[in-house]
């Protein structure tokens, strides 16, 4: 009664130390309708298939590894263990939300010796045995009722950190599968560099014998010889750096998929370098509902709206319910026994009247935090869609470059067929031959390097789309 009494009081109290109503931050980015960059021959892809978009390179290869990495990556693992125990504390945050009952219980025995005063000597021992035995048992109950939701809001910031906690996880698989795609593309592209210039050597090899034997015909320079001697030690010297480079891959692979670096796959065969075509058909808000970092700013949000609220309730009452009830029994041998049942209840209620200035400082700092929740999601929004210009950007130069050096390499190609030709005529030096052949050679390893970055540049993009999860 005392508690119904003084309720009305607290609230009274409550109006005086309120602070005015939050208002919630808006985000400032407005959404394009369209990305700007749009790739021309790209293949419209719906939004699902971003979730496998590696198997558009239909290689068996790739597809194992991917494979093993999403089931074995240590940063999924860890991201995996955080999601669990993000999980747990929305149930800790939300058990709070509802009593607490405990069971409680004791039992306890001793000897007792019943000796009786002087003045009572004269009467007859009662028939005990001294022993003393007693017991206790009981529930007790506690409860703190979330009138103002203070309490609720803890839990829907327990939430948002779980949620949080999974964006991450797919944040992580999003990253392994970029990372598996992009070494192992980058593995190929470096056999196809090996490729051409062991075909280089083979043919600067070739080379060497057929000027050498023009100088034994008397029709040749020892300078010819020489500097095709030349030229072949260092087509030669860049053979160790190229298997250094597809040895790190493979490595970096292995780890990738959960295992030490010396347990690296040996190499595919060296086959046809496959750069598929570019996606088309997503609007931003489809790539921003997909990207792990937007969703991940968009549940920090919520984290720090929640916890705004649940420092303003820190302002307004707060009441707690106690209940203990029980029995207990206590046994002498020899005499009847001897048992009580009672029960107790504790209705308490706290206002918070002087704290220097704690709260609000608690309030102004929670709301300041939501503030640049808000502003960081402004700014990952803007990340995410200048990545994927970026990206389209990108992919589109490189597929006109490695246009115009596949042009550059079939003249290169004419260039030396006419040039030997020419030379053996007398009208060209073995030098110009030489020059030709050499330029020939450059221009296929260029291609090929624009083939591993027109790959990268695609993985990148499909990534940027929010595509791997």
């Amino acid at each position: 009664m005392r508690f119904l009494a003084a309720l009305p009081v607290l609230i009274g109290l409550y109006g005086c130390v309120s602070a005015p109503p939050a208002t919630a931050p808006q985000s400032g980015v407005r959404l394009p309708r369209a990305f700007q960059e749009r790739a021309r021959d790209g293949r419209r892809i719906a939004e699902e298939e971003l979730t496998r978009w590696w198997t558009v390179w239909r290689d068996p290869a790739l597809d194992r590894l991917i494979s093993d990495a999403l089931s074995a990556n240590t940063d999924i693992r860890i991201a995996r263990a955080r999601v669990a125990a993000a999980r747990s504390l929305v149930t800790v945050a939300e058990s709070a939300l509802y009593p607490t009952v405990a069971a409680q219980g004791a039992v306890w025995g001793g000897e007792a010796d019943w000796r009786l005063p002087q003045p009572y000597a004269d009467i007859p021992p009662l028939p005990v045995s001294h022993g003393l035995y007693g017991g206790f048992g009981g529930l007790g109950a506690s409860w703190e009722p979330d009138v103002f939701g203070g309490r609720r809001a803890d839990a829907a910031a327990a939430r948002a950190t779980a949620l949080s906690a999974v964006e991450s996880l797919n944040g992580a698989r999003m990253t392994a599968v970029a990372d598996v795609a992009e070494n192992y593309e980058e593995m190929r592209g470096l056999q196809l560099r090996l490729a051409v210039l062991d075909r280089g050597i083979a043919t600067l090899e070739q080379l060497l014998s057929y000027v050498e034997a023009r100088y034994q015909a008397g029709q040749a320079l020892t300078y010819d010889a020489d500097r095709v001697r030349e030229r072949l030690e260092v087509q030669r010297a860049g053979r160790a750096p190229l298997l250094a480079l597809i040895e790190a891959r493979q490595r970096r692979l292995a780890v990738l998929a959960g295992k030490p670096p010396e347990a690296a796959l040996p190499l595919p065969p060296t086959g046809i370098f496959r750069i598929p075509p570019p996606p088309v058909g997503l609007v931003p808000i489809q790539m921003l509902e997909r990207r792990p970092d937007v969703q991940a700013s968009v549940a920090q949000v919520q984290l720090c709206a929640a916890r705004l609220k649940s420092a303003r309730s820190d302002l307004l009452p707060r009441f707690d319910i106690r209940f203990l009830g029980g029995d207990g029994e206590l046994h002498f041998d020899g005499l009847p026994n001897f048992g009580a049942t009672g029960g107790l209840v504790s209705l308490t209620a706290y206002l918070p009247l002087f704290t220097a200035g704690r709260i609000r400082a608690n309030i102004a700092m929670s709301d300041a935090r939501l503030n640049a929740a808000v502003a960081n999601y402004d700014a990952t929004v803007l990340e995410a869609l200048e990545n994927v210009e970026n990206a389209y950007r990108f992919r589109g130069a490189l597929d006109r470059r490695a246009a115009s050096l596949a042009a550059a390499l079939a003249a290169a190609h004419r260039n030396e067929a006419a040039s030997l030709a020419l030379y053996e005529g007398g009208r060209k030096t073995f030098g110009d031959v030489l020059d030709d052949r050499l330029i020939a050679l450059n221009d296929e390893d260029e291609l090929v390097q624009s083939q591993m970055g027109r790959a990268t540049a695609t993985v990148q993009l499909y990534r940027a789309l929010g595509g791997g999860w």
